[in-house]
């Protein structure tokens, strides 16, 4: 017995190394991705930048919102700052769903740029970790998981469109999903398994195209995990529990947002997108020699000094791109690795990593568009993608699958040393780089600049050399452990050095910092128009605002500062408003402010029953471009930056009415018509609207005095005094999941003036309650017939 315990003794003694050693590892490449991340997220504070456009113009000011709302005592669902009215609940990009940005508003109130830009980056941290995570269960070595992770949080379109927040928030997810996946299986865990439904459902929740690919991918990969088992089907049976809370999870967590979001979809501006509309933002081929060369197209460069690569400029009428889309750098070794390892050593077709490869070629072939058969077949066949309209979208999900590969690819170096491909196919991959790199050529010479894409081509030839001649040189498994160490340490460097805070996603933080504090020229604007506001704001008036032309910080500027405008900037609008208001998605420039013929100009009866007072402006106000007829208004302000102006007779924010006009809602916004003048004390009543009683047709008495006595951005209380029985009006947008209490009894919303919400108030003094509750039982049981109801129709 003493001699067998002493033939263990060293076997056990190893064991324990191994394990010594593993975890050394995890925590090794843990390290190195805090590392990673923290050098390339300081890059945006020290150079005095922030992640520019939508980043700032949109989700910032949603995230502003959110935070003031929650500390008001509100809930952030409604929002009056922007379009007169946006259900934010149902709005994809409000940030809402997403709990760092929810608990981080509800400890402060006013956050900075800095915070919020943090707060995303946040996202790709969680996944590159989670990524270590992956890799340590598969047996990579710590350089496998490093790079996979580096990759992740810097690779590519990521760092192109690290703007689009609601998409990076849940590409940041992904790797987090799918390890509490593969745990929850393995385990029959069903603390993973919540967790998996949860980490799952807020991917979906990004309810825009990338969610919608992401989700796809997941499904995918739990599918293959549970098929490659020795027995499969024994193995699904015993994890059916484990299945239902997953399931039961994510569903929990998305059923109400998605419906809502379905509501609004139905009730929005969304046109239906056509397939020429959605191939336009197609990726075109050559693009691919960025993969390879980051810098050929000059997208690294300030726009002033390079960006010839494909795009609007240079293919107008054939590519609605742009670098930030383009861009699929993700690092000389991993380019490396894929072409030499992956494609021409056969090592992508291994078991273990073709899943991953079949998603790369399909995200491929998904981004190219209309240069490839399968996204038009996607776009006919696959339920959700005709909703969007980018296939250049899949580019993300070849940086998550490009991710994972690299990961292998560096794991398989590291274990079974170089691949031995074929001489010939060695020569065909390397013949095709050769003529996609000459492409790339002859392409940026359409704009003189082939001398300058042969130069950075120049460039990366000693990178590559380097690269080649370290792993080539390394002989035993540790010798190559330390040359993939090497390897991905420059890497993640060059990843560092040339995607973090690059031209492609950042802009001096001055151009953006009125937002979170606004100093000299604007500070005297804001001043300026909060002042005015706050003087007029008495009893039943609540002015509202719209500004044109400042540029792309002050689009949604009014949600940062409490104005109620009555613009902004969103793809997504309430339909009907959007139909008679025509207030357009992007204001920044006159030119996208149209004047439709129901609502000629500011001072027409539609802008001032939505109590449009002030127009703030790049330019004075008779010299906008498409406005119908002109404005007589008092000069606020004039320049040099801004005009403001302070329109007459604008209709109070709540009114009462005796006299009613019977009016087809529906067929006015379809039409685009609206009155040009109703009488005093008159009121447009959908005819769809059931009445308590006969009104008069002819002009009458004053029906009485109503005043707004407090409001909040979900809540208005208003005390009314009627003489007789009147139809009350909050010019406000008339929205599913609003209701009406008078003196706390429900009473039925009605639809009045087309647009606004209305409810008839008994003679006497009474207090009236507009509250906006989506998810009461009643709206979403509406949301569902509306929905289901129509498609079953």
């Amino acid at each position: 017995m003493r001699h067998r315990l002493l033939a263990v003794a060293p076997v056990r003694a190893l064991v324990h190394h191994a394990i010594s050693t593993r975890r050394f590892g995890l925590w090794a490449a843990l390290l190195a991705v805090v590392v990673i991340w923290t050098a390339a997220a300081i890059q945006w504070p020290l150079n005095d930048v922030v992640v520019p456009w939508d980043s700032k113009n949109q989700f910032y000011a949603f995230f502003r919102f959110m935070a003031q709302a929650i500390h008001e005592g509100a809930t952030p669902f409604w929002n009056p700052y922007h379009y007169a009215g946006h259900p934010s609940i149902a709005d994809p990009q409000s940030l809402i769903f997403s709990p760092l940005f929810v608990a981080w508003a509800m400890i402060d109130p006013a956050p900075s740029l800095i915070t919020f830009d943090l707060l995303v980056f946040a996202h790709l941290l969680i996944g590159g970790l989670a990524l270590v995570g992956f890799g340590h269960r598969h047996g990579w070595p710590a350089a496998a998981s490093v790079l996979a992770a580096s990759v992740f949080m810097l690779g590519g379109v990521v760092s192109g469109r690290l703007n689009h927040v609601g998409i990076i928030t849940a590409f940041g997810l992904f790797p987090l999903a799918l390890l509490l996946m593969e745990i929850a299986f393995d385990r029959r865990s069903i603390l993973a398994a919540i967790g998996f439904g949860a980490t799952a459902g807020l991917v979906a929740l990004g309810r825009t195209q990338t969610p919608l690919l992401l989700s796809v991918v997941l499904a995918a990969l739990a599918l293959r995990h549970v098929i490659v088992q020795p027995a499969a089907w024994r193995y699904a049976a015993s994890r059916v529990p484990v299945l239902l809370v997953m399931a039961l999870t994510g569903l929990a967590l998305i059923a109400v947002p998605m419906l809502l979001t379905l509501q609004f979809a139905a009730f929005s501006n969304r046109p239906q997108i056509g397939l020429e509309l959605a191939l336009l933002s197609s990726l075109y081929p050559v693009n691919f020699a960025n993969f390879l060369v980051p810098n050929i197209f000059g997208s690294l460069e300030p726009s002033s000094l390079g960006d010839w690569g494909p795009s609007h400029g240079t293919r107008p009428g054939l590519d609605a791109t742009d670098r930030s889309f383009n861009y699929l750098f993700a690092g000389s070794l991993t380019a490396l690795l894929v072409i030499w390892h992956g494609i021409a050593g056969g090592r992508l077709i291994v078991p273990g990593r073709r899943l991953f490869a079949a998603v790369a070629a399909l995200a491929v072939l998904y981004a190219v568009g209309r240069y490839s058969p399968f996204f038009p077949l996607m776009f006919d066949y696959f339920p959700g993608v005709a909703l969007f309209r980018r296939p250049v979208g899949g580019a993300f999900i070849l940086v998550l699958a490009l991710s994972y590969l690299s990961g292998h690819l560096v794991a398989d170096y590291v274990r079974k040393g170089l691949p031995a491909p074929p001489a010939w196919l060695l020569a065909v991959v390397a013949g095709l780089v050769v003529l996609l790199l000459g492409w790339a050529i002859g392409f940026s010479m359409l704009s003189s600049k082939g001398l300058a894409a042969s130069l950075e081509i120049a460039k990366t030839v000693p990178v590559y050399g380097g690269l080649i001649a370290l792993l080539m040189l390394a002989g035993s498994a540790r010798g190559r452990l330390v040359a993939a160490s090497v390897a991905v340490a420059f890497t993640a460097g060059e990843l560092v050095m040339r995607n973090a805070a690059s031209s492609l996603n950042a802009e001096p933080k001055a151009y953006y910092a009125f937002l979170e504090r606004p100093t000299g020229e604007t500070a005297r604007i804001i001043d300026t128009i909060q002042r005015e506001i706050a003087s007029r704001s008495t009893g039943a008036a609540r002015p509202r605002v719209e500004i044109v032309g400042l540029g792309g910080p002050w689009q949604n500027a009014a949600m940062v500062f409490g104005f109620e405008a009555t613009n902004g900037y969103n793809p997504l609008r309430i339909g009907p408003y959007d139909r008679l208001v025509s207030p357009g998605e992007s204001p920044y420039t006159a030119l996208h402010r149209r004047f439709p013929t129901s609502f000629p100009g500011y001072d027409c009866l539609l802008g001032k029953l939505l109590g449009l007072e002030y127009v703030v402006l790049d330019r004075p106000i008779n010299e906008m471009p498409h406005l119908s007829s002109r404005t007589v208004a008092e000069v606020v302000m004039a320049g040099p930056r801004a005009w403001i102006y302070r329109l007459p007779d604008v209709a109070p924010r709540v009114e009462l009415a005796n006299i009613v006009r019977v009016a087809d809602a529906d067929e006015l916004i379809d039409t685009g018509r609206f009155p040009a003048r109703l009488s005093r004390s008159e009121v447009m009543v959908d005819d769809d609207d059931d009445l308590s009683q006969t009104y008069a047709q002819a002009l009458s008495q004053t029906p009485g005095k109503a005043d707004i006595v407090a409001s909040a951005p979900d809540r208005v209380e208003i005390a009314v005094e009627t003489r007789a029985t009147a139809i009350l009006t909050l010019h406000a947008p008339w929205y599913p999941g609003w209701e009406v209490e008078v003196d706390g009894q429900r009473r039925p919303l009605l639809r009045t003036d087309v647009l606004f919400r209305g409810v008839e108030v008994p003679a006497g003094a009474r207090k009236v309650v507009f509250t906006y509750r989506p998810l009461s039982l009643e709206n979403l049981q509406s949301a569902f017939e509306t929905i289901f109801g129509d498609q079953e129709g």
